[in-house]
């Protein structure tokens, strides 16, 4: 992912995941970054911290965490979420089917009236004990916030959205995939068959996607994908 921040600071978040209770949760990928959010929009403003790289595109990291902060921000506290079966780098590496569900962990901290300082960490390993993992993340979030206030970043302030554009991170893995074959010019038919859905589904899928992104035709919805190509 871009953006990641270099700072020897980090190294104090890097050696508290040295602890054997973060060990033992076989965790990886770890990310930390800042987020700016209005309303359902999760914009990333930066990466603070990343250690570990699951995903052949860094969108579906994005996209995944982008969910993750919205979960935050209606329960407000440490949180897990399963989300079933992955197909990524580490265990295509070591050759295993996508067989096994992604777990997460989400904990963050606000500061000013839309800004967070997030922490997420990932693992395939099923988590039993939820309670230390809750306060694993929550230590995460404490530690990372010290360490940006000693850093001396500038403050983030609230992003203005692309009135003509879209901002990916609003939207699921398969809402950027539709978004894209629909941006094609291809028809409902041809998406269902590269997405392996029936028509009907991705007709509600894509007029779905005119509802969250304020349009009423393929037309519109596609030149709106398209201004950020």
């Amino acid at each position: 992912m871009e953006g990641v921040k270099n700072s020897n600071s980090w190294q104090v978040l890097q050696e508290s995941m040295r602890a054997p209770s973060f060990l033992e949760l076989d965790v990886d990928c770890t990310a930390v970054g800042i987020a700016d959010v209005n309303g359902p929009i999760v914009h990333f403003r930066e990466i603070l911290f990343l250690e570990g790289e699951i995903h052949e595109e860094p969108e579906t990291l994005k996209s995944h965490c982008a969910s993750l902060v919205a979960l935050w921000m209606a329960m407000r506290t440490p949180s897990l979420v399963d989300l079933g079966q992955c197909t990524c780098i580490g265990r295509r590496l070591l050759k295993q089917e996508p067989t096994l569900g992604r777990r997460f962990a989400v904990h963050a901290s606000q500061f000013g009236d839309h800004s967070l300082l997030f922490a997420v960490i990932s693992s395939t390993k099923r988590w039993n004990n939820v309670e230390t993992v809750k306060r694993i993340v929550a230590e995460l979030v404490e530690q990372a916030g010290q360490i940006y206030a000693v850093d001396d970043f500038p403050p983030c302030a609230p992003s203005e959205q692309d009135d003509v554009g879209l901002d990916w991170y609003q939207f699921t893995t398969r809402e950027v995939q539709i978004l894209k074959l629909v941006a094609s010019g291809i028809s409902n038919k041809q998406i269902a068959r590269e997405l392996g859905s029936s028509p009907n589904t991705v007709r509600n899928q894509i007029h779905a996607l005119f509802r969250k992104t304020e349009v009423t035709s393929r037309t519109a919805l596609a030149m709106r994908v398209a201004a950020i190509k």
